[in-house]
């Protein structure tokens, strides 16, 4: 794992409509890879690798959004209040470091902290230790500016282990660049769209925008997830670190189609990765989106899990990221015109 874009990815600042730094990165390291790089009207990036004419548009997906805050006003007294965007855990709203972004591009260091009353969340506020709102004012904080976690990404004592923030969706967005420079020198049997997708935190909103644009026949979508309870490590929890990528059968917003699933373990299975089967139970990705968009496209879901989410730090394992960018690359290798149609014969029901 190249553990230096991880961390410059992860260290990077992006709520929803909020994603200049991350896709600074990606077009940065991807320049020299993509044919051509279009955009749609969100700010999601697309990335175009051309092969096969004849063979299906496949769309990979991973979103550049982080779940934060946006500063809602600023106090006679210089406390900065936020409102949340996108769903931070309960517990993370307390006692955490945080930076506000300025329109400039400064970073203010502060203190995110609220009220626990009544079973619920109030006054999230952030003190940047500032007594007026003209010393915050001072600073260039405005309404609307971005507050992010400002936890650094760092690799841990356990081999191949490291934690950060933003891992949702940041992961997503490393094996997504990491699979396209393994495929620069490689013909593929189809038309390949890498979009880095905007938003995805505050409803799925440019998986369905690039899916739009892209009209794709196949959509991978590349997400992570974690599971509810850390010290539960039974058949209950699909999503342990160590223990591979994994490859989603349900989520509230998508039943992916059972023959590109199959296709998918039978390429698993071909390279010796071990997959972890899931299913949400909440939420959803932006596959949830744009498997309808138009007439509809195939889609299926792969995820790299995490312990902890939406919160300042979760940990990751450089093993399951790895092999998330294997199985991308030998899938996509195999996505050509006769793997999509045996996907949607639906007239005499092939497996693939």
């Amino acid at each position: 794992m190249n553990i230096e874009l991880v961390k410059k990815l992860s260290n990077a600042d992006a709520v929803a409509s909020h994603e200049d730094e991350v896709r600074s990165i990606l077009l940065e390291e991807l320049k020299n890879y993509s044919d051509e790089v279009d955009f749609d009207r969100l700010g999601s990036a697309i990335f175009h690798k051309k092969g096969d004419a004849q063979g299906p548009r496949v769309m990979v997906c991973a979103h550049m959004d982080e779940v934060g805050f946006l500063v809602r006003s600023i106090s006679k007294i210089g406390m900065l209040y936020v409102i949340p965007v996108g769903s931070v855990r309960t517990f993370s709203k307390f006692m955490q470091g945080v930076r506000v972004t300025t329109q400039s591009g400064k970073k203010i260091p502060g203190i995110l902290n609220s009220v626990y009353a009544d079973g619920d969340v109030k006054d999230l506020v952030v003190d940047i230790g500032a007594v007026s709102e003209e010393e915050a004012l001072a600073l260039g904080i405005r309404v609307g500016d971005m507050v992010t976690f400002s936890s650094e990404c760092q690799e841990y004592g356990v081999d191949g282990t490291f934690a950060g923030k933003a891992f949702d969706d940041r992961l997503g967005c490393y094996v997504m660049a990491e699979t396209l420079k393994r495929l620069s020198s490689t013909e593929i049997p189809n038309q390949l769209f890498m979009a880095a997708t905007s938003s995805e935190e505050v409803g799925l909103r440019g998986g369905k925008t690039s899916a739009y644009k892209i009209q794709p026949d196949i959509v991978i979508v590349l997400d992570v997830a974690c599971w509810g309870n850390e010290l539960v490590r039974d058949h209950t929890n699909n999503r342990q670190i160590g223990r591979g990528p994994m490859l989603l059968h349900y989520d509230k917003t998508l039943v992916p189609s059972s023959r590109l699933v199959n296709h998918i373990l039978k390429i698993a299975d071909e390279n010796g990765i071990a997959l972890q089967q899931d299913m949400f139970s909440n939420g959803g990705t932006d596959g949830g989106q744009a498997h309808l968009s138009r007439d509809g496209a195939v889609c299926a879901v792969l995820g790299i899990p995490l312990r902890y989410g939406h919160s300042p730090w979760s940990i990751g394992s450089a093993a399951d990221v790895d092999n998330a960018v294997l199985l991308l690359t030998e899938l996509l290798k195999s996505l050509d015109k006769d793997a999509y149609l045996r996907t949607v014969d639906f007239a005499h029901g092939r497996q693939s």
